[in-house]
């Protein structure tokens, strides 16, 4: 039996899957978030029904009049821009250039006078240039740092209240539970549907923060205004480099996608985790 006390859960977050060493499977979120029409696509997403899916997420949270924000991995205000309707202040850190684009339009937009956008990556935002500390920390979806425990640690010291991270229930992302049926024929290796543990969540453990876990369904929906849209979106998404992977990828999402309201759609259900801790 392995003792799970004696894992590097740090490390272990690093370390690729066996079998996909050496391969560069999905697009890095710098680049895939560099391209103007791929961040509105986005954007116009979360705003469906007034930020509906934002508001429900922020349900969750213990926020007040009075609550100071900061918000990690922003986009295009997904989360920064219902809370700034309902806190004092928000800062929003958010390194991809096109996402800040959206993220300034969807501000000014709504007329909000108390949101400051950092634009950098978290792990090369120095502390001393925020206004920390902050009463809520959140980072939904948005773990793409080069050390996790870093990341974690500054995130749990600019806060004097709560931190909210939200990620993956069943550490799959959703390029993984969309292309499972493809994943060979694309790559060349077995998709193998890791049982992982909770890996952010034994780290906080082994940092001494005993974080809270709450875990919901949700429905994860992507739509594209036309097939070749889809298929070109998604296999760049998924890295793919040659015709022969290109067509595989057409003919799977052929069947895949239903059409809706004259988009083409494609959905899931996805088990989500909120990871949340308290300041003592």
């Amino acid at each position: 039996m392995i003792d799970v006390t004696t894992i590097d859960w740090n490390e272990a977050w690093k370390k690729p899957e066996e079998g996909e060493k050496g391969k560069k499977l999905f697009i890095s979120c710098a680049d895939r978030w560099s391209e103007k029409n791929r961040c509105e696509r986005f954007s116009r997403s979360a705003k469906e029904n007034n930020w509906e899916a934002s508001r429900a997420r922020i349900e969750g949270m213990n926020i007040t009049s009075d609550s100071r924000v900061l918000d990690i991995g922003a986009g295009p205000g997904t989360l920064t821009i219902p809370l700034a309707g309902m806190v004092k202040e928000v800062t929003a850190v958010e390194p991809s250039a096109g996402m800040r684009d959206c993220l300034s339009s969807n501000v000014t937009d709504t007329g909000l006078m108390n949101v400051t956008i950092v634009p950098k990556k978290w792990e090369d935002v120095d502390i001393s240039d925020l206004k920390a500390p902050y009463d809520i920390v959140i980072a939904s979806y948005s773990l793409g740092f080069p050390d996790l425990r870093e990341g974690l640690q500054k995130m749990d010291q600019v806060s004097c209240s709560y931190v909210y991270i939200f990620w993956f229930a069943d550490m799959l992302s959703p390029w993984q539970k969309n292309y499972g049926d493809i994943w060979e024929d694309l790559y060349g290796i077995p998709f193998k549907k890791y049982q992982k543990p909770n890996i952010i969540f034994n780290l906080l453990h082994q940092m001494e923060i005993y974080a809270n876990v709450e875990i919901t369904k949700e429905i994860h929906q992507q739509k594209f205004v036309s097939l070749d849209e889809a298929v070109s979106d998604q296999g760049a998404g998924l890295h793919l480099k040659t015709p022969e992977q290109y067509a595989i990828l057409r003919e799977f999402l052929e069947k895949r996608l239903q059409e809706q309201d004259g988009m083409f759609t494609m959905s899931i259900i996805s088990p989500r985790a909120k990871i949340w801790w308290k300041k003592d």
